[in-house]
């Protein structure tokens, strides 16, 4: 609902605000009060006109920022707070099995790095660049190192290139840029799916980002207090290149401010408003602006000096009343925004920290009372939070803007001169009962009007706050997301029950040859194929064996007899992953070729429920692989018992009269000449 209203009432009087004359005596504008005016617009249209905020780009999306980029050039990027960074590769070479990257992370000096990742998965790196994890370690040496340049300027160049390439000098520093050189080094075709399973590994970092200057100290430092960050952005060339536009008189409080500590309610505190996030150099200054007052719910307002101040999301009392002596005219008085406008939930999304750094939906904020006013949820567009890292603080900001963009009520009013000083006031008080304008509100604009040179009136656009808006309580702050358990492989399976012993093969009706024979259980899938190596006891000169794809045993021949033999057993994916692998020291290879002696005490005791627990001692051959246990001649189970120790299996075999007997298999596959048992027994 709009109405009009019509007031018109004599004005005079002199305003001044701060000891600067702003009006004359016949209620002008004097030249410091125009020189006031004009000052700072262009801060202040950033802040009051929400209806104007652009999209933010994808590129400054997580999904984007944290991707290691392969085009010949892309836009910088600036940034604040704690950030995951890929960057854009802009140098890539390859010499002697090396491959070399420098991939630039943005545009200004970072603090320090806080974590490393390889292909998204944080890796631990020395003092000297090597990724010391077990995954990158080939040959006794890491295959992977990463060194880094934080940005500074000048920076240092990185002789790892330089030393290799005459084109490249201590001249190409880079300098002002953040940025990480990798390094991979190759290795075989049948390790390379481990060590290298996507490639050259995308690089990202985890930092802290851009040191700010800090009034309270005298000193720049990295912080994420967003007061600090928006006075870093608009006095630096890279944003509004505004130096002189804050004083530190009005900074100091609202950093204040934002280091309070803010209770959460799954327990201890974290700072009230904090920014993290990037930007692109080639954004519109004021887009950037917006998104990070955006992030602490603030505003700009302007001072009688000319300068402008900032106002974080925290509700303060009105120090200048308007009241009825001050009005000309009421323009437009709205209950707020119609049907089609108005909403009471409100979604968004944010960066959560807690998240591994990633875009996230935070509980859509629902407004109770002007729910049941409207009669239903009315849903609002969805706000980008992505400087704002957490999901409190989000929830805060979203209580502000629910309450910002859907006043109960807006007035636009004429006043005299004297109402100037209101317009350097983020809220004001309204004490005008005569058309029911009594509360607290926020100046969305003004306006200023002349003739002859003169101020003739104030135009003041208000919308009526409510104070309960701007604090959040423990059971508001809403219940945080948490991410599904990641769909990640668990890896390719250790191959269990490896045994290798002597084994000679047969090479003529009586005479053998040196071997050993290994035996294992079969992988937990077909599609797994053993890969089995040999080599001489304390030597690298590992050697292919040819293994069928389902095989569980084979004999290595050729040998030498008496010579001492490592073996190396693992599993390997269809697409040449190989597994971690068994590995069994100093085997002896020998000639002989005696069958594995039977299993020894075969004992078969009826123990109820149509169960039987069989015992016996395992073959004493130093060859046994396994032992099988049948009944009735079926197969029921196999052990894989060391020779000479005791083996208790449990058989349900059900109510009835049956017969048992034991054999052992040695690891060439040998069965051993005779059984042991039948031995028989009744079970109930």
């Amino acid at each position: 609902m709009v109405a009009a209203i019509a007031a018109v009432l004599p004005f005079a009087g002199i305003v001044s605000v701060g000891g600067v004359a702003l009006t004359t005596a016949a209620g002008g504008l004097t030249l410091a009060g125009i020189a006031v005016n004009v000052a700072g617009s262009l801060l202040l249209s950033v802040a009051t006109n929400a209806l104007l905020r652009p999209d933010i780009p994808e590129a400054t999306r997580p999904e984007n920022v944290q991707t290691t980029s392969k085009n010949a050039a892309g836009p910088r990027q600036g940034y604040f707070g704690i950030v995951k960074l890929g960057g854009n590769v802009v140098f890539h070479r390859a010499d002697s099995g090396f491959s070399y990257r420098v991939i630039v992370h943005g545009h200004g000096e970072i603090t320090r790095i806080l974590q490393e990742y390889l292909n998204n998965e944080p890796v631990q790196v020395d003092p000297l660049g090597a990724v010391t994890d077990d995954q990158y370690q080939h040959g006794g040496r890491t295959r992977a190192q990463l060194h880094h340049r934080l940005g500074q300027v000048p920076e240092t160049h990185y002789a790892e290139v330089t030393e290799i390439w005459d084109e490249w000098s201590s001249a190409h520093r880079l300098d002002g840029l953040s940025t990480t050189l990798s390094i991979s080094e190759s290795v075989g075709p049948e390790d390379f799916n481990r060590v290298f399973p996507n490639g050259e590994p995308d690089v990202a970092i985890l930092a802290e980002t851009t040191k700010c200057f800090d009034p309270r100290t005298g000193a720049p430092a990295f912080t994420e207090n967003a007061a600090l960050a928006i006075a870093h952005y608009v006095a630096s060339p890279d944003g509004l290149n505004r130096p002189n536009a804050l004083e530190d008189v009005d900074l100091i409080p609202q950093a204040d401010i934002c280091d309070r500590d803010a209770a959460l309610v799954a327990g201890g505190t974290e700072k009230l408003f904090r920014i993290s996030g990037t930007y692109l150099l080639n954004e519109r200054p004021q887009d950037v602006l917006q998104r990070m007052l955006d992030a602490c719910a603030g505003r700009m307002r302007l001072k009688p000096t000319g300068k402008v101040a900032l106002k974080v999301g925290v509700w303060e009392e009105p120090r200048f009343t308007l009241d009825f002596s001050y009005l000309v005219e009421v323009l437009e008085v709205s209950t707020g925004p119609d049907l089609l406008d108005r909403y009471n939930e409100l979604p968004a999304r944010f960066i959560d920290h807690d998240l591994e750094y990633i875009e996230v939906d935070a509980e859509p904020w629902r407004d109770e009372a002007r729910t049941s006013e409207d009669g239903e949820v009315l849903v609002g567009q969805a706000k980008n939070l992505l400087m704002v890292p957490s999901h409190r603080q989000a929830r805060a900001i979203m209580k502000i803007m629910t309450e910002r963009d859907n006043p109960r009520q807006t007035i636009s009013l004429i006043c005299k001169p004297a109402a100037l000083a209101a317009i350097y006031e983020d809220t004001l008080a309204l004490n005008i009962p005569q058309f029911g304008f009594v509360g607290d509100y926020e100046i969305k604009s003004h306006d200023l009007s002349f003739e002859k040179g003169l101020l003739k009136s104030v135009r003041l656009d208000l919308r009526k706050i409510d104070a309960s808006a701007f604090s959040l309580a423990l059971d508001e702050q809403g219940s945080v997301q948490t991410l599904p358990e990641p769909q990640t492989s668990a890896g390719v399976p250790l191959p269990e029950n490896v045994t290798a012993a002597s084994a000679g093969v047969q090479v003529a009706a009586n005479a053998f040859a040196a071997g050993i024979g290994v035996g294992w259980e079969a992988p937990p899938s077909d599609a797994l194929t053993p890969v089995l190596k040999y080599t001489q006891a304390d030597e690298e000169n590992w050697l292919d064996v040819t293994v069928g794809t389902g095989a569980t045993s084979v004999t290595i021949s050729g040998l030498t007899d008496g010579q001492a033999y490592d073996v190396s057993l693992a599993f390997m994916t269809p697409g040449g992953v190989l597994g971690e692998a068994v590995i069994i020291e100093d085997v002896t290879a020998s000639a002989a070729a005696d069958a594995p002696v039977p299993p020894t005490g075969l004992v078969v005791t009826d123990i109820g429920g149509g169960q039987a627990l069989v015992e016996m001692t395992a073959s004493a051959s130093e060859s046994l692989w396994k032992t099988e246990i049948y009944r009735d001649g079926a197969l029921v189970g196999v052990t894989f018992a060391d020779p000479g120790t005791g083996i208790s299996f449990v058989d349900n075999s059900g109510s009835g009269v049956f017969a048992w007997t034991a054999r052992s298999i040695n690891v060439s596959g040998r069965m051993s000449d005779s059984d042991a048992g039948p031995v028989t027994e009744t079970i109930v």
